[in-house]
Parts: C-alpha cells; structure tokens; sequence
C-alpha cells in the first residue's frame, strides 16, 4: 500500500514575531478534515514541536504537495521533505 511522509521543520527560533498558537488554531482544521476525508493516515507533531510528520494515503505526491503548501504553516516551514513509500504491515 502506497503511502507518503512529509516531514516538516520549523525553527521557532528563526520567527519571534509570529503566533505559532494562532497559526495552529488555523491549521487543525485542515489535519482534522483531511483525516475525516481519509487521507491523512497519522499525524504526529515533534516533542520538541518544532515540526511534524503527516502520512498521507490514497494520493499521489503533486496532490500532497499541494496539500501541504495550503497549510497556514507552510510559509514558516524551514524543511519539508517528501517520502514516496510502500506500507508493508
């Protein structure tokens, strides 16, 4: 079964003028309607909250690219890495 991680990276540090609590008020919406839509198979966010890990299912990686660039978070992403993988169990 065909899945994709995205991995984002966020430096808090390198955005003191931004509400990060504001910004994931607006961005749950988006994690909670993807899941119910079943395509966002997990989400977890970073212990140190400086990113997350979405793994996304049913889609090819243009579709989740485009996904991920609508997140309000997207413009304070540091690094996004995209990994095409094969669910074995």
């Amino acid at each position: 079964m065909k899945r994709i991680s995205v991995l984002t990276t966020k430096m808090t540090n390198n955005h003191t003028n931004v509400d990060f609590e504001s910004l994931r008020q607006k961005e749950m919406p988006f994690i909670l309607k993807w899941r119910e839509e079943g395509i966002l198979e997990n989400f977890y966010i970073r212990a140190d909250t400086n990113g997350a890990i979405l793994i996304f299912k049913d889609l090819d990686l243009a579709q989740v690219i485009l996904r991920v660039e609508s997140l309000p978070f997207f413009p304070y992403f540091d690094k996004v890495d995209y990994l095409d993988l094969n669910k074995i169990f």
